[in-house]
């Protein structure tokens, strides 16, 4: 789970959410775009909610990983989201955010940690 930090307020969600959140606010910083999102996630209490965000340019977004346990949160539909609004603003933005790996290098579709 990453821990997020968003204008004055922190919310968990699965590492997959968070790093799909990430690239899609580098396509939109890229594009000088903003949109509303929304993506599940934990609030400070342990309840699941649904957060609204908007991210653009301008957005500071902070991540940070976490040792909390895993929640169950509907992490494909909400990556699925991010990744198709991230095409459709970028057509060409596979690869953004993939931490500097070159699409083509195998290790650009691991995540980090993993081997």
């Amino acid at each position: 789970m990453y821990r997020v930090s968003y204008a004055n307020g922190d919310f968990f969600t699965d590492d997959r959410i968070a790093l799909a959140l990430i690239k899609y606010a580098n396509v939109l910083a890229i594009v000088d775009s903003a949109d509303v999102v929304e993506i599940p996630g934990v609030d400070t209490d342990g309840k699941v909610r649904r957060i609204h965000l908007i991210i653009g340019p301008a957005s500071q977004i902070v991540m940070m990983e976490t040792d909390l346990d895993h929640v169950e949160l509907p992490v494909d539909e909400a990556v699925h989201n991010l990744a198709r609004r991230a095409r459709q603003r970028l057509p060409s933005s596979e690869g953004i955010g993939d931490f500097g790996l070159d699409p083509a290098d195998p290790a650009a579709t691991t995540q980090p940690g993993e081997q």
